[in-house]
C-alpha cells in the first residue's frame, strides 16, 4: 500500500533516542481508504479500527451528517469500550439530534471512565434540562458546586432550575453567585433584573439594567427594558437619553418613538414630545391611543384646533380609547370657549362607562356648566356696561 512519506530531521530522532516519549500522534491521509498516524518520530503507523471508526464519524460531523456519525461512534466505542473521545463525542451527536436520553447514557459512559470531569457532569446536566428533569439536573449540577461552590456553570444552571421552579429568591441567589464569579456576564445581570422585577424591586431592576449595559452597551433589548423600568417609576429625565438613543438606532421602530414622545411630554421638554408621537403614528398609524395621547399633549400645550384634529383621526380608527379621546375633544373644546360642545364630548365619555374617564367626565360636566353660567353672567354685566 503506498503511503506519504514522511521526513524527520536527524536531531529530533537523537533526541527521541534520549528520552521517554509519549504517543503523540499527527493524523495523515493515505491514498488508500484507510488512516495513518505519525508518532512523534515521525514515523507512520495505521490506525486501529475503533479509531477508523472514530475519524470517520468526525468527519460525518463536520459535514453535518449526525446520523453516520452516531453509527460510527457506537461501533467505536463497540470496539474499544474505554475509549472516551468517542463516548463524549457519541453523548455530542445524540445532543445535537436530541435524543437526550443517548446523550446522558453516552455522556455517563464517558463520565465511569473519568470520573469527576466537570465537562462531562455539565452535559449531563444540560441534557436533563433539555427533558425538564429538574431534580436530575440539579443533582448533576450541585457535583460541580460541590467541589467549587462559585463554579460558574453549576450556579448559573442552578439560578435556571430555581426561576423554572419559581422559586425566585433561590434563584436569585444562584445567579448572583454566578456573577461573581462572571462580573461581566450581561445576560446573567439581564435575568437577575428580570427577577427583581418579578419582585417588585424596581430599585434592583434598574440595578442590574444598568450594570447590563455597561457591560454590553450595544444590547438594545437591555436598553428597552431599562427605558421601561424608568417609565414605570417616572424617572422621566433619565428615561429621555435611552430612548432618543434606540430612536437613532432605529429610527423605523414605531414603539420607540412613542415611549420617547411620553417620556419627553412629561418633562420640560413637553414641546418636543408631538413630533415624536407624529413620528410613530406616521410607522404604525393604527393606534388610537397615540392619537389619544397626542391630543392630550397638544391641549396641554395650547393648541386646541390640533386636539381636535388628532381626536377625528383616532376615533375613525375605532378601538378601544374612545372615552379618553371624547374627553381630549371635550377639553379641547372648553379651551375654545364653547362649553355646550365640551358638554356634549365629555357626557359621550360618561357612556363609555370607562372607569378611568367616566369620574373625571362627570365632574368636567360640571364644571362645564359653571363655565357656562360664568361666562353668561360676563356677557349680561358688559351689555349694560
Amino acid at each position: 500500500m503506498k503511503r506519504i512519506t514522511v521526513y524527520v530531521l536527524l536531531a529530533g530522532f537523537l533526541f527521541y533516542l534520549g528520552c521517554a516519549a509519549g504517543s503523540s500522534r499527527v493524523e495523515t491521509e493515505t491514498e488508500s481508504d484507510g488512516f495513518e498516524v505519525q508518532d512523534e518520530r515521525g514515523f507512520s503507523r495505521e490506525l486501529s479500527d475503533a479509531e477508523i471508526a472514530y475519524q470517520s464519524a468526525m468527519q460525518f460531523i463536520a459535514s453535518g451528517n449526525y446520523q453516520d456519525a452516531i453509527d460510527n461512534l457506537k461501533r467505536a466505542t463497540m470496539l474499544k469500550p474505554t475509549y472516551i473521545e468517542a463516548w463524549s463525542e457519541l453523548g455530542k451527536a445524540y445532543t445535537k439530534v436530541k435524543d437526550f436520553e443517548g446523550g446522558i447514557t453516552a455522556f455517563e459512559k464517558a463520565l465511569e471512565i473519568d470520573p469527576g470531569n466537570k465537562a462531562l457532569i455539565g452535559s449531563i446536566g444540560y441534557n436533563y434540562l433539555y427533558m425538564e428533569n429538574w431534580d436530575r439536573a440539579e443533582e448533576y449540577y450541585r457535583m460541580l458546586t460541590a467541589d467549587d461552590e462559585m463554579d460558574y456553570e453549576g450556579n448559573v444552571h442552578l439560578g435556571f432550575i430555581f426561576q423554572k421552579r419559581e422559586d425566585i429568591p433561590q434563584a436569585i441567589g444562584y445567579y448572583e453567585r454566578a456573577l461573581q464569579s462572571r462580573p461581566g456576564d450581561a445576560t446573567t445581570m439581564g435575568t437577575l433584573a428580570n427577577l427583581y422585577d418579578k419582585q417588585g424591586d424596581e430599585a434592583k431592576r434598574i440595578e442590574f439594567l444598568t450594570r447590563a449595559i455597561e457591560a454590553a452597551p450595544n444590547n438594545f433589548k437591555l436598553k428597552t427594558q431599562l427605558g421601561s423600568a424608568f417609565l414605570k417609576t417616572k424617572e422621566y429625565g433619565k428615561a429621555i437619553p435611552i430612548f432618543e438613543d434606540l430612536t437613532v438606532q432605529f429610527p423605523d421602530v414605531a414603539a420607540y418613538q412613542q415611549n420617547l414622545g411620553l417620556v419627553l411630554s412629561q418633562t420640560d421638554r413637553k414641546a418636543e414630545a408631538p413630533a415624536a408621537l407624529e413620528k410613530a403614528i406616521a410607522l404604525k398609524g393604527d393606534d388610537p391611543y397615540i392619537f389619544a395621547v397626542l391630543s392630550q399633549i397638544y391641549n396641554e400645550l395650547g393648541q386646541p384646533a390640533k386636539a381636535i384634529e388628532t381626536v377625528k383621526k383616532g376615533l375613525a380608527l375605532g378601538g378601544e380609547q374612545g372615552a379618553f379621546l371624547h374627553y381630549q375633544w371635550g377639553v379641547a373644546l372648553e379651551k375654545q370657549k364653547n362649553y355646550d360642545g365640551a358638554i356634549g364630548q365629555f357626557t359621550k365619555t360618561v357612556s363609555y362607562n370607562d372607569p378611568q374617564w367616566t369620574s373625571y367626565a362627570k365632574k368636567q360636566i360640571d364644571r362645564q356648566e359653571k363655565l357656562k353660567k360664568r361666562a353668561e353672567a360676563i356677557k349680561q354685566k358688559e351689555q349694560y356696561e
